[in-house]
């Protein structure tokens, strides 16, 4: 019985992960824009607009750029 509750809570805990995270590929052509920016400080990998820091906010679907460069990831 408690191996099928830890399997149950392991697929649920990755179904909200896999709503919040964007895939690889995704994460890796959005630090490549953020990376590529004028608006980049480069020396702490943060955004002079929005002030994030790119290598978390690349991460998040539900999150875009503040001029447009990319937008939220579709579920």
């Amino acid at each position: 019985m408690l191996e099928k509750l830890k399997a149950k809570l392991t697929e649920k805990a990755n179904n909200v992960v896999n709503r919040i995270v964007v895939p690889d590929e995704v994460r890796e052509e959005r630090l490549k824009i953020c990376m590529s920016c004028d608006r980049l400080v480069p020396k702490i990998n943060m955004c002079n607009t929005c002030g994030c820091i790119v290598h978390a906010k690349t991460w998040v679907a539900n999150t875009a750029c503040p001029i447009k460069k990319w937008d939220i990831h579709p579920h």
